[in-house]
């Protein structure tokens, strides 16, 4: 439901809007009543409504005057309806500025009122799901670059972000927390109430398992956690511990990673929990195990950081259509491997971080990344590199990279026809608006200068230059078919700035708005100019 503020001094005004249309039929519903400014501002911090409908004049505090506290304090957050018994263009051009979304003229008119709440309700469910998608997005981005601190293999830009969100955390900790059944039903419900209770109810960064455990949940650990919790790590790993053996019924270990001291070694608290694991059965006790309490002296420190240059190559070369490339990459990763001696899990751990990379690489413009069943089915993304010989899993890369390379390209020529159809009917909705390229950008997730470029490329000619030939069409229409003034019309394609509109209807038409009008009226009507004798 769309929440509704109603404000007007006049309390039957107030009880007819109620009573007018069926709220609820249209998805609203009116969560409060004000009879002035002040009173309204004091409900909207209490209740947090998505649309006020105010009255202009009323004391203590008009319309108005609420409109530009709502702007500055709300942003594009909250939307506002105001109502007037009269029209006068300064209120009109005033609720412009505070980006009020309509004007209606007392008395209202049913019909009216419908028209402008099905316009906004329309509206707000496509913010509300552009909003949706861009937080699903942004998680996305989020568990990736979480996923590449975790391995090693973040930049600096990456750190710098994962940084800011964390503040002044000293300690890091990884927790592996896995439900332990058979069954592969169970273990995927298991890590998804896990994955569920955790962020319902502990701060901390809670990452699904991205190399294909479907039983594992992964759980960051600060010293600022601890100490918002007041417990120390045995009391805060023992009561997560309890709560998720309360909510299902199957058993679940939690591997406790070693201390780091800074964000770019968490990946060394990550591996150590693949340590821990490898050791459980060498332990005496359970089913909570701390890499402090295991002897791990049997393991080496792996280098970091050479990995990542040997992905980055890989994928570059999927990314630049370099097929000949492919293979003299994917051979180089597994001669790293080899020269380095490292253990087949922790293998396996970097090749589904390279293939989930590939996947969310070709797949960019989805939000699943498991949407193609064919790919899933992979050999690459099945098979158990531990069992299959160097050449094997070198093959395998390559075919799966092969598949990358060819489905980037389908998707690439796909997302670029798409986009700007998007980008087209989005322009043509809201030519009216301050639009740019770096908007159109954000909105559609892509680089500005880069839509700019196939912009023009399907165009011919560039975004401001198609804009403004939007703008001058629709201004030619509102000329032949209204008797609003030059500067109104202005105002309604989009133009700030009545001058500069003038200029540009005169560089694309040849003369100034005020002589095609004059001329367009003189066709329609050839004889209108006739003296009568």
């Amino acid at each position: 439901m769309i929440n509704v503020l109603i404000v007007d001094d006049e309390p039957f005004i107030r009880q007819g809007l109620l009573l007018l249309i069926d709220w609820n039929a249209l998805g609203f519903q009116v969560c409060g009543q004000a009879s002035n400014g002040v009173q309204a501002l004091e409900c909207i911090r209490t209740m947090k409504p998505d649309l006020v409908i105010s009255d202009i004049k009323m004391p203590e505090m008009d319309g108005m005057q609420l409109a530009k506290i709502i702007y500055e304090q709300y942003g594009g957050e909250m939307k506002m309806v105001l109502l007037s018994g009269f029209y006068e263009f300064e209120y009109a051009k005033q609720a412009i500025k505070y980006q009020v979304n309509d004007y209606i003229l007392k008395p209202i008119v049913k019909d009216e009122l419908l028209q402008v709440l099905e316009a906004f309700r329309k509206a707000f469910m496509e913010r509300t799901e552009e909003k949706r998608h861009q937080e699903k997005q942004e998680q996305i981005v989020m568990a990736q670059q979480v996923q590449s601190i975790l391995l090693g293999t973040a930049d600096e830009d990456t750190l710098a972000s994962i940084q800011a969100a964390y503040g002044d955390v000293t300690k890091y900790r990884c927790l592996m927390i896995e439900t332990e059944t058979e069954r592969e039903q169970l273990q995927t419900d298991g890590s998804l109430l896990v994955e569920a209770h955790m962020n319902r109810n502990h701060a901390g960064y809670v990452l699904k398992s991205f190399t294909g455990e479907k039983n594992r949940v992964l759980h960051v650990v600060t010293d600022l956690l601890l100490k918002r919790e007041a417990s120390s790590l045995e009391q805060y790993v023992t009561r997560l511990y309890t709560e998720l053996s309360q909510i299902q019924g199957a058993a679940i270990a939690i591997y406790v990673g070693k201390e780091v001291d800074k964000l770019e070694e968490l990946h060394e608290s990550y591996y150590s929990c693949g340590k821990i694991k490898s050791l459980r059965f060498f332990s005496a006790y359970g089913p909570i195990y701390y890499f402090e309490h295991m002897d791990t002296s049997v393991f080496t420190n792996q280098p970091a950081g050479r990995e990542k240059q040997l992905f980055d190559g890989l994928i570059q070369a999927i990314e630049e259509q370099r097929i000949e490339d492919i293979r003299g990459h994917a051979q180089a990763v597994f001669q790293f491997f080899l020269e380095q001696r490292i253990e087949p899990g922790i293998v396996g751990i970097h090749l589904h971080y390279l293939a989930y990379t590939l996947l969310g690489l070709v797949n960019r413009e989805d939000t699943d990344l498991n949407s193609d069943e064919e790919w899933m089915q992979s050999t690459f993304l099945q098979e158990n590199y531990a069992m299959l010989s160097m050449e094997e899993n070198i093959e395998n890369l390559c075919n799966f990279s092969y598949i990358c390379a060819e489905k980037l390209k389908e998707r690439q020529k796909w997302n670029a026809m798409g986009v700007l159809a998007r980008v087209e009917a989005y322009i043509h909705e809201h030519y009216m608006e301050n639009i740019s390229l770096k908007l159109l950008g954000e909105h559609f997730f892509m680089n500005s200068a880069y839509l700019g470029q196939i912009f023009k490329k399907h165009y011919g000619v560039s975004f401001s230059d198609y804009l403004n030939q939007v703008r001058i069409d629709e201004a030619i229409r509102l000329l032949r078919r209204t008797d609003y003034r030059v500067y109104e019309i202005a105002t309604k394609v989009g133009y700030r700035d009545s001058d500069y509109f003038i200029n540009r209807f005169e560089k694309i038409k040849g003369e100034t708005p005020a002589q095609y009008r004059k001329r367009a009226q003189t066709m329609h009507n050839p004889g209108s100019s006739s003296c009568t004798p």
